[in-house]
Parts: C-alpha cells; sequence; structure tokens
C-alpha cells in the first residue's frame, strides 16, 4: 500500500535532485527518507534509485512522477474534506420545524450559523410538530424542533422550553380585554382550529371544545382569518406573532396545560459532527428566544 509521506519523498526527491529538499519538505531526517525510499521500492517491487550512483533515481521513478503527484493531489482533497466534516465544518443537513417557529425564531439562528459555518449545507421544511417526530424517527429528516405532549421511544429528545397555551384573538372580540381565559368560557366562542389545539385536543388533555369553524394549520392564512375576527384559536407562547394592535394574546387557566418544546433526532443514529453543531446553536439560540417570549426553561 502506498504511504502518502514516502510517496511525497520520492516527488519532491526526484524533481529536485535532492534528498535534503524531501527531508525538509516532509520534516524528516536525510536518513529517514532514505529508508523510506527504499521500503517504496519494496512496496512497488522495483529499484527507484541507481544503486551505482549516489541520488540518481532511475527512469521509471521519473515516470512514476506525473501519476504519484495525482495521487497526492486526490489524497490532499479527501483528507482535507474528510478534516473538515470530522470538525464539523462541512456536512449537509436537513431541518424540520413547526411553521410559526420556522417564521420567527429560526431565520436569526440560519444567518448567524451561516457566518459561523458557511460549509455546512442546511435544507429546512415546515411541518406540523405531529409529522415532525415521524419525519425524524424514519430518518426524513436530520433534526426536528416540535412541541410535545409525550415522549417517544425512537427519538433522543433534547428539551428546550415549557411553552404554554393561551388564545389568540382579534382586538375587535370581547375577550381580548380579559387578562385570562379559562378553558371553559370558550364553550360558547367560535373557534379556529390550529395545530396546536388539535394535538392537544388529540391527546385528551384539554377540556371538552366546541367543534371549530375552521381548521388552518398554515400560519399566514390562520392570523389572517384571526385578525378579520371569523373566530379565535388555540396557540402556545412561542408560536403567537409578536405583540401588536392586531392580536391579543391571553393565557389559557383552569386548568393550565403547556408543552415541551425540544430538539428532536434520531435515537439510534449518533450525529453528524455538522449536526451536533446545529443542535447545540439550536438549544442556546431556542432557549434564548424562549425567554425572550415569556416561556419557562426546560
Amino acid at each position: 500500500m502506498l504511504k502518502p509521506q514516502q510517496v511525497r519523498q520520492l516527488v519532491v526527491a526526484a524533481e529536485t535532485g535532492s534528498f535534503k529538499s524531501a527531508a525538509t519538505a516532509t520534516f524528516r531526517s536525510q536518513a529517514a527518507v532514505t529508508l523510506a525510499l527504499r521500503e517504496l521500492e519494496h512496496t512497488l517491487g522495483a529499484r527507484l534509485i541507481e544503486r551505482d550512483r549516489r541520488g540518481k533515481f532511475t527512469p521509471l521513478a521519473h515516470a512514476l512522477v506525473p501519476m504519484l503527484k495525482e495521487f497526492l493531489t486526490v489524497h490532499d482533497l479527501v483528507y482535507a474534506q474528510a478534516r473538515q466534516l470530522a470538525q464539523g465544518l462541512e456536512g449537509s443537513l436537513s431541518v424540520a420545524v413547526a411553521p410559526f417557529l420556522a417564521a420567527q425564531w429560526l431565520p436569526e439562528l440560519l444567518v448567524e450559523f451561516a457566518e459561523l459555518y458557511p460549509d455546512i449545507r442546511i435544507r429546512t421544511i415546515e411541518e406540523r410538530s405531529s409529522r415532525i417526530r415521524g419525519l425524524v424517527a424514519d430518518g426524513g429528516v436530520s433534526i426536528g424542533v416540535a412541541g410535545l405532549l409525550a415522549d417517544d421511544p425512537k427519538l433522543r429528545i433534547t428539551p428546550v422550553a415549557i411553552d404554554a397555551y393561551g388564545v389568540l384573538c382579534s382586538r375587535a372580540h370581547p375577550l381580548s380585554r380579559k387578562r385570562t381565559v379559562s378553558w371553559s368560557s370558550l364553550k360558547g366562542a367560535t373557534l379556529i382550529g390550529s395545530d396546536a389545539s388539535e394535538a392537544l385536543t388529540a391527546t385528551g388533555l384539554a377540556p371538552p371544545l366546541p367543534a371549530p369553524r375552521l381548521v388552518i394549520t398554515s400560519r399566514a392564512p390562520l392570523l389572517a382569518c384571526v385578525a378579520r375576527n371569523l373566530g379565535l384559536t388555540v396557540l402556545t407562547t412561542l408560536t403567537r406573532p409578536e405583540p401588536d394592535r392586531t392580536f391579543a394574546f391571553l393565557p389559557l387557566t383552569r386548568p393550565h396545560l403547556s408543552r415541551q418544546v425540544s430538539i428532536l433526532t434520531r435515537r439510534s443514529d449518533s450525529l453528524l459532527p455538522a449536526a451536533q453543531r446545529l443542535v447545540d446553536a439550536m438549544a442556546k439560540s431556542l432557549r434564548a428566544y424562549a425567554a425572550a417570549r415569556g416561556a419557562r426553561a426546560a
């Protein structure tokens, strides 16, 4: 098997006619270079140095130089890329994030991460939390960020925040003047179903609610319908829009319910170094975002 250092010593020595140059280029003594070239002759099964003329290389050695230079170019390229990958400086990753977090939290994280690691390629998709679990568990994406109401044995879960439920309504809605809202007070309200409310209802944790007038799981149309006062919707602290004159967000009480926002990866797989870098950056960024938005740390 060809050893790159021996090949490099032969190329330098044959091109310069100097064992000293080969020793300097590879940080070895001239005696070590001589021994290395003898070993290379044994590996190739042919003479590379003329025996009767000190420092004179055979025609075979000179004929091999162009081919061996190509070998070194490929070796150095592969080695550099392998080092980049092993150190988490290169890689291709896929990430699934719930729509509201994708719109409000994710862009700033991606900007900061790209500045630090420009050679890590990231593909992001928006998906409902209930589907993100399956995408990560099945290997459809490398990393997911979702709200969880129960654990999953297929997933490695990194808790980030405890995200409480509340009601989002238009400022024109009568409930907007309250500070908090009980679940029981929603019985006669016109509801617009969301991903958050559907997932909560499916677990049976929430008190019974009236059937929703609409079910909208995409962010933009959901907010547009609430803004037009077509109904109110159940969201969580981290997924509510920024406070403004359009919306009111009221914490839901009696009972106080919350979900755990977590970063998800496959339990059965170790992470690429690049993926671990992204998970670490996500956890730090999302915890800061959660604190700023009033959610509790997990």
